[in-house]
């Protein structure tokens, strides 16, 4: 065994195979122990309750649906006669809407139909037979059904129904005869419609077609046939336990989307009983008993599992099954059991070519290596390796000590060569990297030096400006406030001397009627009443002026260097009273104040981020809209989030509005430094700023000022 293809072949057989016989092994065994009986069982049992479920909820839907139906006053005013009017048109657009009810009629106390829908369920668009319609009027109700005690029920005031059957009133109006039988059956909803005095006067017929219900058991015969299990489908008895009313292989369906024999397309089990028909009784008795799950033989030879499950419903007691035969069960292991046989094979044959070409690749460079090791060979290395083999590894071995002893003296120069050349190409990276750091410190500098510029330079204008202004309108404002006592009171006075006058003189009779005359003309009483109103009014502005002019000074004025104490909703009430024409009467602030300590910071400079943030949420929206403004403590930090519900922010610009001179605002209406200078003045009080955004969602921004900056 020299060869090292004969022994990489010898090791590496076994060890890939062996493992992968295991694992296929244990897998079988495994698939084949969890695919048991009694997981089968849960699982359709589990299927036959979700379905009785959802059958049991949509009867209930359709009785509240009938219901609902009588409380029309069409129909009321129709069977009192009040109406000459028949609701035809009602009757037609519940069908159109509720699309399950082949059949709605109208009959009286006798149980004589008076009125029925005339579109067709199925196709709204098209009327039913209008000679069919007219020779059904007038007729009894109970013709049609198996039994008269519905009409009962809704003569005493009470909910009635049909079970399951088979209805000459939709052969005769429909005939689906080339349909699939299904259609050929239905469940009936009788509801009694009453006067004011509770007096029953008549009902509503809701008949449904059966092929609703069919459907319910089709979606889960789809699912199994989805899963690969042909053989699964499910299937309804009816209240006495043996009549099958529900089921897969039935008269005209249409059997395209499944695989099935023609003796299976020929088939029809609607109607058929358990006990007489098919001889299974023993099934029967397990649905008589209430049993959950029953194993039996259908059609004779094929073993099947059912699960069953109640349709517990007031008035329909039907019992649902779920079916599946046993070769679908175990059908997966058996293809499992060929899958690992073939996968064993395939990986046998893949081995042991996989190592001869491994060997062969492996041996041929190797071969090649030591052919060149002896041709450069030809100085002296200190490092050796032992030979341990006589193979091919050896003889690399052998080649590579030859190799060493020619390559000692031209490693140890090249080495040398590479130090000098790192600690040079070392020394110019760090030059290189030392003036970058300059040009990006100087860089960063010219930045915010030219934004602290720009600020200072609007801030000062703006103080001069709003000085000037302030001090203008001062004075005349000081003349309105000095003069506004005087005329209350001067008011006051000529009000007590007309009052004196009016009680104390004495007019002649054609005096009195003149100045009962101009009081009228001049509206006197309301005059004196207004008065009041007006001087108040006076003082309302002027205190609003007053108000205006010293927030803006506030804000107009620098702050020192040093902090004060100040609490954090001044600055931003400041803020929105100097704003208050930007949102009056279009945006509705909500203010969320919670309790903030007091922060120690630059009054002014706060404000000015403040006005820059609720400046920008007032611009973003349009015609109206909302801004919420809300405040409160967290891990030491006083927290404002100003929230709008403007147009928003593109995410592609989240990450450069706080860039000096970026904006989004069309031309003229926005320099980019609002942010900025925002930003800058919120880092200088160490706290920080975060904004996030959805287009055409609104934008919040999140401001966070430590209590006490270091």
């Amino acid at each position: 065994m020299h060869s090292l293809r004969q022994k990489l072949l010898l090791f590496i057989l076994p060890l890939c195979l062996t493992p992968l016989i295991g694992i296929s092994i244990f897998s079988y065994y495994q698939a084949k122990k969890r695919i048991t009986e009694d997981r089968i069982v849960l699982y359709l049992e589990q299927i036959a309750v979700n379905i009785a479920d959802t059958i049991r909820l949509t009867l209930l839907e359709k009785t509240e649906e009938t219901i609902s139906m009588s409380l029309y006053s069409e129909f009321r005013d129709y069977l009192l006669k009040r109406t000459t009017k028949p609701p035809q048109v009602l009757l037609d657009q519940l069908v159109a809407i509720h699309e399950v009810y082949d059949v709605l009629a109208l009959f009286d106390i006798d149980g004589n139909l008076l009125l029925t829908n005339s579109i067709n369920r199925n196709r709204i668009e098209e009327s039913l037979d209008a000679e069919k319609l007219k020779m059904i009027r007038g007729q009894k109700l109970v013709r049609y059904t198996p039994d008269s005690s519905w009409l009962q029920q809704v003569r005493s005031g009470h909910f009635g129904y049909v079970d399951w059957y088979a209805s000459e009133l939709i052969r005769n109006l429909y005939g689906y005869y080339e349909q699939d039988i299904a259609y050929q059956y239905g469940i009936s909803f009788a509801t009694p419609i009453m006067d004011e005095r509770g007096v029953v006067v008549g009902g509503i017929l809701a008949l449904m077609s059966w092929q609703y219900i069919q459907e319910i058991l089709d979606k889960v015969e789809e699912d199994f046939e989805q899963r690969s299990l042909s053989s699964g489908y499910a299937f309804l008895f009816g209240s006495d336990r043996n009549t099958i009313i529900g089921h897969k292989y039935r008269r005209n369906r249409n059997y395209h989307r499944f695989d099935v024999d023609d003796v299976a397309v020929a088939r029809d089990n609607y109607g058929l009983l358990l006990d007489e028909d098919l001889q299974l009784n023993d099934l029967r008795e397990a649905l008589l008993e209430g049993a959950t799950h029953f194993r039996y033989q259908y059609p004779a030879g094929t073993a099947k599992i059912s699960g069953l499950a109640p349709i517990n419903h007031e008035f329909f007691e039907w019992m649902c099954g779920v079916g599946i035969n046993d070769e679908d069960i175990f059908a997966p292991v058996q293809d499992l059991l060929k899958k690992l046989i073939w996968v064993a094979s395939l990986s046998a044959i893949a081995v042991v070519v996989l190592t001869f070409s491994v060997a062969r690749q492996i041996t041929i460079p190797l071969k090649k290596l030591t052919l060149g090791a002896r041709v450069i060979a030809g100085g002296d290395l200190t490092q050796r390796v032992e030979v341990s083999s006589q193979d091919e590894i050896g003889e690399l071995a052998k080649t590579f000590n030859e190799m060493a002893q020619s390559l000692e003296e031209r490693s140890r120069a090249l080495v040398e060569l590479n130090k000098k050349l790192e600690e040079k190409v070392r020394e110019r990276t760090r030059e290189l990297e030392g003036t970058n750091q300059q040009v990006r410190e100087a860089y960063q500098e010219l930045k915010q030096t030219q934004v602290q510029l720009i600020q200072s330079e609007k801030m000062a204008s703006l103080g001069q400006l709003v000085a000037g202004i302030g001090h203008e309108i001062k004075n005349p404002l000081n003349f309105i406030y000095g003069n506004t006592d005087f005329l209350r009171a001067y008011i006051q006075n000529l009000k007590q001397l007309i009052k004196l006058y009016e009680s104390e003189a004495k007019l002649k009779p054609e005096g009195v009627r003149k100045l009962g005359s101009l009081k009228k003309e001049m509206n006197y009483s309301f005059m004196l009443e207004d008065l009041n109103t007006l001087i108040r009014n006076f003082e309302e502005g002027a205190k609003r002026i007053h108000s205006v002019i010293t927030d803006l000074k506030t804000f107009s004025r620098m702050d020192s260097d040093q902090f004060q104490s100040v609490n954090i909703h001044e600055p931003i009430d400041l803020a929105l009273n100097l704003l208050h024409n930007e949102y009056r009467d279009r945006i509705d602030i909500h203010k969320e104040y919670g309790d903030v300590p007091r922060v120690e910071c630059h009054p002014g400079k706060i404000s000015q981020v403040f006005m820059n943030l609720l400046a920008n949420a007032c611009q973003a929206i349009g015609t109206a809209g909302d801004i919420w403004i809300r405040t409160f403590s967290e891990d030491g930090m006083a927290v404002v989030e100003i929230e709008d519900s403007g147009v928003g922010i593109e995410q592609e610009h989240l990450g450069k509005i706080f860039e000096p001179f970026f904006t989004t605002k069309s031309v003229g209406k926005g320099t980019g430094l609002g942010l900025s200078i925002s930003y800058s003045i919120i880092q200088q009080h160490q706290g920080e700023i975060r904004v996030e955004s959805q287009r055409e969602k609104g934008t919040k921004f999140s401001v966070r000022l430590p209590l006490s900056p270091a």
